[in-house]
């Protein structure tokens, strides 16, 4: 037999025991199957044309509808509630709305930061009044007014996150966890900002921004660009500045009149912790903090605090922070960049011979300024002088200086009774009957 003539006798002894095969077992691809059901709810599916000019407003909310409807909220025996929210996807494009839509519980994502644009300045983009566990990423936001306006009733263990997102032009705030969205975590990486008049406003527990880029609008007057009201920690922050016009003139500890914008990168009511970030300095910058978080002394003492570490403050002619209020804590350490500038200084608004008189109540106040490179040193008042170290210590009751009422001495060497220190019972210079001892004793101990 040839060699072509064993080849067909293969093949038809294998076509004939294939069909005798099929004749015998059952065939799968005749069962009936379920309905499959989507990874995610695409919003070309639902109409979108994402072409830059046709209005994708309704086909976007019936997307949203869709993808509400499958969530699942399992209650399990052993684990308790769990969730599972579904996922709205933007295919690459351009897509036009024309009013806000309500996102609800369902997450977000964009192909190559598919764009989305609110042709309305006075309409936000995206709200969603219930932001418990939501993940936004991948799309560009433009135009509006808030470009991501999200909340939490305060429900616990929630997580918001939005990353490898644009934010353009927005006439508002870009993006916002709004008041009472306390019991939340709250992140923002790998984002751009750019000519927005606000970037971030954050009012959850805890929020980090991090490794993103943020172009200020010069739009922005009297205003910040960032503003925290819980605690948040900024991380490899690259911010560009674009200055407005609005100024404002202070006077510096030398007696000398400067004139600065008032613009700022942060406004802070909390507790902020920036690292390793870059406040620009493109026409001399403006200053990093601006901080209104007045220190709390009444126990249990929640403090409130300022810190920067290795930084970047290229604002020459300005301050790097503003005391608008003194925090609990305030420390600068390992920064550089500031030219012609000084590092921290008080409101003028500010009676510190009064500040601290709060009732007898020692004041918990530590502020660390140290190993900076530029500038003109800390640009501090003399009555916050004794605060710079943290803590002050003698053997004796200071005989010499200016003192607030509730500052306290520590006695670095422990007396008779176990004097703890002195304490300040009187604004002044020091007199006899100004200052009070503190005792650590453990049977009562009558005062002098």
């Amino acid at each position: 037999m040839t060699t072509q003539l064993k080849r067909l006798h293969r093949a038809a002894l294998t076509t004939f025991l294939g069909a005798a095969l099929l004749g015998i077992m059952p065939v799968q691809a005749q069962e009936a199957k379920p309905a499959p059901v989507p990874a995610c709810f695409n919003v070309r599916d639902f109409g979108a044309k994402g072409d830059g000019t046709t209005d994708d407003t309704e086909a976007i909310r019936s997307a949203v509808k869709a993808a509400f409807e499958r969530r699942m909220i399992p209650l399990h025996p052993e684990y308790g509630y769990f969730v599972s929210f579904a996922e709205v996807y933007f295919p690459s494009g351009y897509y036009i709305i024309k009013d806000t839509i309500d996102i609800n519980a369902v997450n977000l994502r964009g192909e190559a930061y598919a764009a989305i644009e609110q042709k309305d300045p006075a309409k936000d983009i995206f709200t969603n009044p219930w932001a418990w566990r939501v993940k936004i990423e991948g799309l560009t936001f433009l135009g509006g007014r808030v470009q991501l306006d999200l909340g939490n009733g305060n429900i616990d263990s929630g997580h918001v996150t939005v990353r490898d997102c644009h934010f353009k032009n927005s006439a508002g705030v870009a993006v916002q966890m709004r008041k009472g969205s306390n019991s939340s975590f709250f992140k923002v990486e790998n984002c751009v900002f750019i000519d927005c008049k606000q970037a971030v406003i954050n009012h959850c527990d805890m929020c980090a921004v991090e490794d993103t880029w943020i172009s200020s609008s010069a739009k922005m007057e009297n205003n910040a660009v960032i503003e925290n009201y819980g605690v948040m920690h900024v991380n490899n922050l690259c911010g560009v500045p674009r200055l407005a016009g609005e100024r404002e003139e202070w006077t510096d500890p030398w007696g000398g009149t400067r004139n600065a914008t008032r613009q700022r990168w942060i406004d802070n009511y909390g507790v902020l912790h920036v690292r390793n970030s870059r406040f620009g300095g493109e026409g001399g910058g403006f200053p990093a903090v601006y901080n209104f978080a007045r220190y709390q002394y009444k126990y249990p003492v929640i403090p409130n605090s300022v810190t920067i570490e290795s930084s970047y403050m290229y604002n020459a002619q300005n301050t790097s922070v503003v005391l608008k209020e003194i925090p609990n804590m305030l420390t600068v350490v390992n920064c550089t960049g500031m030219v012609d500038a000084w590092i921290a200084r008080v409101d003028r608004e500010l009676d510190l011979d009064t500040y601290f008189d709060m009732d007898g109540h020692p004041r918990r106040v530590s502020i660390n300024i140290d190993n900076n490179y530029g500038g003109f040193g800390h640009g501090l008042p003399e009555q916050l002088l004794p605060y710079l170290k943290g803590g002050i210590y003698s053997e004796a009751p200071p005989k010499t200086g200016n003192w607030m009422r509730g500052q306290i001495v520590l006695n670095s060497k422990f007396g008779e009774n176990f004097i703890y220190g002195w304490v300040c019972v009187e604004s002044g210079k020091p007199l006899e009957r100004r200052w009070q001892p503190v005792y650590f004793s453990l049977t009562p101990v009558q005062l002098p």
